[in-house]
């Protein structure tokens, strides 16, 4: 699009953004959902439990409507350098996130998460960094009604012909390990699992398995973390003074199957700090959340 705004925000019609350049955000455009059966997306936490149990550890599996729209442009004004102002242009897409339980067990009746309960809403964008960014050509803005928000930079590749073993492992494991009085925490992470088909101490196990039979003739990863340059986590004081959200890594994959049609993955951690029942030691809590998605 050739008459970007020097400064100030335009929110795109569907002819205007086609004419767009989102970089490797373009095919993320449109409402993705997790399919109803077979299951795909799972949320894993550990959370305080009642006195006497330490905590408690939550295997929900969900449904999730993720959908991204509409084309966003925006300009920064920077400085004059040499008689030449400093502009940045941005382009991205506002992303709303959606994600339900579908768990029946009791578990999960107990804890206030039965079939059909909304456990998660999120607002934000993905922004298409087109110069100058610091190092970072993508970032993740994000905002929760629990009382976060985050930045998140990042950068993006693509790979044609990636083959299915582009997924990573992804442990769930809070580290650094509680004291030895505290080693019966890591047990309810191992066998017998809750759910047999779902790898508790690493859900990216369960992205792979449902890759295991496709073939891909091309990949785009995205990457974001609140760990990079100026990215962080806010919190509310409530939040903060009592499970601090430190950290937010996500990595997305917008995958072209072969013979047509898309499929996005995603793995993300959210690391949460609190001293576990009966210590005075900060344990940092993964918070992990894996899921495949197709447009709608």
């Amino acid at each position: 699009m050739k008459d970007l705004p020097v400064s100030g925000i335009q929110l795109l019609s569907k002819e205007a953004a086609s004419q767009v350049d989102l970089g490797p955000l373009t095919r993320l455009q449109g409402t993705w959902q997790s399919p109803a059966s077979p299951n795909q997306g799972w949320n894993v936490i550990a959370v305080p439990g009642p006195a006497g149990d330490g905590f408690v550890l939550e295997i929900i599996p969900y449904q999730e409507t993720l959908t991204f729209s509409p084309v966003v442009v925006a300009g920064n004004r920077g400085p004059f350098v040499g008689g030449n102002e400093t502009v940045q242009s941005i382009v991205g897409l506002l992303y709303e996130q959606v994600i339900t339980s579908v768990c029946d067990n009791a578990p999960c009746k107990q804890r206030g998460f039965p079939s059909g309960t909304q456990i998660h809403a999120e607002t934000g964008l993905f922004l298409n960094l087109t110069n100058q960014g610091a190092g970072f050509g993508i970032a993740r803005l994000s905002t929760i009604p629990h009382g976060n928000s985050l930045l998140a930079l990042g950068n993006s590749s693509q790979t044609n012909n990636p083959g299915t073993g582009f997924i990573p492992d992804n442990s769930t494991l809070p580290h650094p390990n509680p004291n030895p009085g505290l080693d019966g925490y890591f047990d309810r992470y191992g066998p017998p699992f809750l759910f047999p088909n779902f790898d508790t101490g690493n859900p990216n196990a369960f992205l792979r398995t449902a890759i295991s039979a496709q073939s891909f003739s091309s990949l785009t990863t995205l990457e974001f973390s609140t760990a990079n340059a100026t990215g962080g986590v806010l919190n509310i004081p409530f939040i903060k003074s009592n499970i601090d959200t430190t950290q937010v890594d996500a990595t997305f994959w917008i995958e072209e199957l072969t013979g047509g049609g898309l499929q996005l993955q995603y793995s993300q951690n959210i690391n949460l700090v609190f001293p576990p029942t009966g210590s005075k030691v900060p344990v940092n809590w993964p918070h992990v959340t894996v899921n495949t998605l197709r447009p709608r």
